[in-house]
């Protein structure tokens, strides 16, 4: 069982950590809602799958199956509504986070943990640069932005403490735990990353002088933007 919880996340947030990491292009397609299950085709680079999502009592589970891409595509013809986005993988400590770009249906911003267990998912605590948790808000499924859409992206408030908390991951510094390497992105992820990689293979080193002059810029644009309004 996977118990996910998601949080709505800055849009400069999400293009930093995008512009730092590169990310990989995912496009869902669902098919109708039905009472205690929902299945949707899954189309990665040169992957395709089928999943289905049942509901019993003792939660969630997702069965994936392998497809070949011309049958995924052609599933994707005949879903009832699709969503498009760009996945980044973060390390956090001894998980990861998935911060996802959204395009379509509309453009928004979020990052969502998974976890083995309820406790595991309890006891976690989000670093200070994720934004409002919308977990229990149904709107924010991939399934309900995909079949419904949403009507209106909501401002995420900017911070210094939410800027050096983001830092501080893209650093791989946490707090009372051990560091963690992060991974380059895969050759075939999209080519929004400018991340060099060192011939034997290091790990990444991102400047943080660059990182915070680049979001000190984000926030003041975005500042400006809502003065204009």
């Amino acid at each position: 069982m996977t118990v996910r919880r998601r949080f709505l996340l800055a849009p400069s947030f999400a293009r930093l950590i995008q512009h730092e990491r590169g990310g990989l292009r995912h496009v869902e397609g669902f098919f109708p809602e039905q009472r205690d299950r929902s299945s949707w085709v899954r189309l990665e680079e040169n992957k395709g799958l089928l999943i289905l999502k049942t509901v019993g009592p003792d939660g969630e589970a997702e069965d994936k199956t392998d497809i070949p891409l011309a049958h995924a595509h052609a599933l994707l013809d005949v879903c009832a509504g699709e969503i498009d986005y760009t996945r980044t993988t973060v390390p956090i400590s001894e998980a990861h986070a998935f911060v996802d770009e959204i395009l379509r249906p509309r453009v928004l911003h979020l990052v969502t943990m998974e976890f083995a267990s309820e406790e595991e998912a309890g006891a976690f605590r989000p670093p200070e640069w994720f934004g409002p948790e919308v977990t229990a808000d149904p709107r924010y499924t991939n399934q309900s932005l995909a079949l419904h859409g949403f009507a209106e992206a909501p401002d995420i408030p900017l911070s210094d403490a939410a800027l050096n908390s983001l830092i501080d991951t893209l650093e791989n510094r946490f707090p009372v735990q051990a560091r963690m390497a992060s991974n380059k992105p895969k050759a075939k992820q999209l080519a929004v990353t400018r991340a060099k990689a060192q011939a034997s293979a290091e790990v990444v080193q991102v400047n943080l002088d660059e990182i915070e002059q680049a979001m000190l810029r984000e926030i003041e644009n975005t500042l400006q933007k809502g003065k204009r309004e």
